[in-house]
Parts: C-alpha cells; structure tokens; sequence
C-alpha cells in the first residue's frame, strides 16, 4: 500500500503537470497552429473576370497576371442599375468547395487607381443542402460585406462582420431560421467594385486576398481541455477510491473537490455558451440569439405576448459616417445606438442587431398605438441626443403589430417594407405597417 506522502504527492504532480500542459496548449492556440489561403496565389484555384454584361450592362473588365499580382482593368457604365466589374475565384466544381468556418479574417492587399469612393464588395458563395441547387448559382447563400479601400490599399476585415445578403434572402424566401452566415462549404468568392462607384476606368492590382485561421480554433480548444480536465478528474476519483478505499471520509473529501471543479468548469462552458448570442460590439441580441428566442417561443408562447409589435430602426446615412468619421467612430455611433435603446425599452422588449447599423425591437404586450409612441419617442431622443464627433445621427422608424394568427416572419416583412417607407420619404421619421396591406417586396 502507498504511503501517504506518495499518495498526496502523486495528485499534485498530475495537476502540476495538466496546468502547464494547459498554458502550453492556450499559448501554441493563440500564437501559432495558423493556416491561411492566398487565394490569388494558391494553386487550382480558378480566377476570372466578371462584370454586369450578363444582366444587361455594359461595364466592361479584364483581368490578367502580373509580377504585382492580378490586375484588373475595368471601365463602370451606368446602363444596369448596379454596374460592377470584379475578380471571381472558383473553390470547387459548384457543389463541393472549401470549409472556410476555422478562418477568421480576411486580409486584401490592393492598388486602386480611378474615379472616388474606392469601395469593394466581397462575396463568400455558400453551398447549403437544403436550398442550394447543383447548376443554380443563385441559390447558394451570399454572405458579403462592402467596405472602402484605405489609401495603403490594406485592409484587414473579421469574417464575423459578414452578412447574408438581404437581397438574397428576400429573392429566395428563405426561412428566418435558415438566414445565418455560412462558411462549411465556400465554392466561390467574388471581389467587385462597390455599389456605390463612380462611372470611369478603374484599375486595381490585386496583390493578396489572404484568409487567416487557426487549425484549432479556441473553441475546440477550450472544449478539448475540458474533456482532458474531465478525464483528469474521473482518473483522480478511481485513483483516490483505490488508494483511500479504507478511508471513506477522505475519499468523500476528494469527491467534493472534484464536484466543485466540475461546477467552476461547467460555468465557463455556459459561459462561452450565452456569449454566441450577444452582439460582441453592441452588446444587443444577435440573430442567433433571436432564433433561440423564436425556437424558445414554441415551448413558452408569452415570450411573444399579444398584442406584439416589431419595430425596425435603420440609422441613417450610417456609410457616411464610416466614410467621413472612420470605423472607430462608427462603432461609437452603434454603442450608443444600443445604450439608448436598451434605456428605452422595458426589460420585457428585446433589442435585436439584425446587421450592419439596422436593429430590431421586439415589444410584446405592446399594441400599434403604444408602438408607434414608443418608437417616436426614442427617434426624438436620438435626432437630439450628443453623438461622439458632434455629429447629427437620425433614424427611420418601420413598426408593425402582429396581427391574430400571423405569421412572425410575414409581421418582420412590414415591418421591414415600412422601414423603407420612411427612407423613401425622407427618413428620420417613422412609417406603421397596416395588416391589412399586402406588403410589396423590395426590388433587388
């Protein structure tokens, strides 16, 4: 039998052992174990030049290699609605692309030479069983972002700030519960000028598109090094039941400590797990968060109480901002969108960030009368309140109350058509979504 001494000192040596190995394994996570694809310079990648032709345009591009990269020569003409030129780099045959879900960011090293703004749009092309059809380029999920070129033509963007495309969504009536961000099977990313670009000859030389990423990313990490902890645990109670089987009080004392370490672990886990749901930037509920609460919704009916009403919140003129002010302004703008918004609303209301600077507030037990009161309150407040950098924010108001027996997504859809209302006539005002009314769909 072990003697005492051995028997404490064995544990220690383990624990010992197991917190280096954990420091050892967070420090290799966080400075090493990276993978990156340099999609301008990997191999089988296909690349070619795209432009509005095809939807009745008349802009015109060519791409070809150089020693600096792939340049593209573009001349933008204003006969389609929204002219582009870009680069296309297939992934796959369609059907089959990349995972691309450990990356998670994306740096572009470009020269823009043309008429201003220099904005691109960046498309990530998803692949989903479900919807996506084989041979329908159209109905794979476009998550994109646009973002203006800095003068150094390097920009650094998180894949977290990617969208599915509204327009997508609206074309292809997918579910709400289907419209996340995807990135498990990338068959094509497109690199276009932005929406908003004058007409003109453009240049750009594309040196990188380079896709930064971890080989084991921190939540597989954090999950393994519970599993190890976990394992460690279990193997110190068979280990102490043998040793101490004699000893049932100290056995009993030995089961208690690792109770309270599994308690402190399973904290952290739900933790990391309530984090998923929250705006990181804003500290809103994401869309995530909102499908939890729809799904949620099935099983306790009251957390849409009727009356409900939906109102949609755009600031506006947001891209000027970011334009004029830079990123780290905006982001102020959006905090203190969230903050005044959180002061406003009961504790009952949810604020949602449904994308870029667009939010959505969900008031239950709130009829149309008391909506369109709420929301014309807190536009008041926000055309008079003192943003950072003294500037002038508003916003536009679209609100709509669940009718008896409607559908959420139908009530989010006016909701939303009464938000584009009141951008159309002039913003910073606020527009109410009657039922009765068949919405009109947006046009792309």
């Amino acid at each position: 039998m072990p003697s005492p001494v051995a028997a404490s000192v064995r544990p220690s040596v383990a624990i010992t052992f197991l917190l280096l190995l954990t420091m050892v394994l967070v420090v290799w996570q966080k400075l090493g174990i990276n993978r990156h694809l340099d999609v301008v310079h990997a191999r089988g990648i296909t690349i070619e030049a795209r432009d509005d032709r095809g939807e009745g345009g008349a802009s015109q591009s060519l791409l070809r290699a150089t020693p600096q990269g792939l340049q593209l020569d573009c001349t933008l003409t204003k006969k389609y609605a929204w002219p582009y030129c870009g680069a296309y780099f297939g992934l796959g045959d369609g059907v089959h692309g990349i995972d691309m879900s450990a990356y998670h960011s994306v740096t572009l090293h470009v020269d823009y030479t043309g008429p201003a703004p220099h904005s691109l749009r960046l498309y990530l092309h998803n692949f989903e069983p479900g919807f996506s059809l084989p041979g329908k380029w159209e109905t794979q999920k476009v998550n994109e972002i646009e973002f203006t070129v800095p003068a150094d033509g390097r920009v650094e963007i998180p894949l977290s700030l990617l969208h599915t495309a509204t327009w997508w969504i609206t074309a292809q009536n997918v579910p709400l519960l289907r419209t996340a961000p995807q990135r498990d099977n990338v068959t094509s990313i497109d690199l276009y000028t932005g929406s908003q670009d004058a007409e003109g000859r453009h240049q750009l030389t594309i040196k990188s598109l380079r896709f930064e990423g971890k080989w084991i990313s921190q939540t597989q990490l954090y999950a393994g090094l519970v599993a190890m902890w976990g394992t460690g645990g279990l193997l110190y109670v068979l280990g102490a039941l043998v040793a101490y089987r004699r000893n049932l009080r100290e056995a009993r004392a030995h089961l208690a400590s690792l109770t309270g370490i599994n308690k402190a672990l399973k904290l952290e886990k739900d933790e990391l797990a309530g984090q998923v749901y929250v705006d990181e930037l804003t500290g809103a509920m994401n869309r995530q968060g909102l499908r939890e609460l729809l799904t949620r919704h099935l099983k306790t009916p009251s957390l849409l109480e009727q009356p409900c009403s939906l109102v949609f919140v755009d600031l506006d003129n947001f891209k000027q901002v970011n334009d004029r002010c830079g990123h780290l302004i905006g982001d102020q703008v959006l905090r203190a969108f969230a903050q005044l918004a959180q002061r406003s609303i009961r504790l009952t209301d949810k604020l949602v960030r449904w994308g870029g600077e667009e939010f959505l507030i969900i008031c239950p037990g709130t009829d149309s009368t008391q909506a369109l009161q709420f929301a014309e309150k807190l536009r008041a407040t926000l055309e008079h309140h003192d943003w950072p950098a003294a500037l002038a924010v508003t916003a536009s108001f679209g609100v709509a109350t669940l009718a008896e027996g409607e559908d959420f997504g139908r009530a989010l859809d006016r909701a939303d058509q009464a938000l584009y209302r009141s951008k159309n006539t002039g913003r910073n005002r606020v527009t109410f979504a009657d039922h009765r009314a068949e919405p009109q769909r947006k046009l792309a």
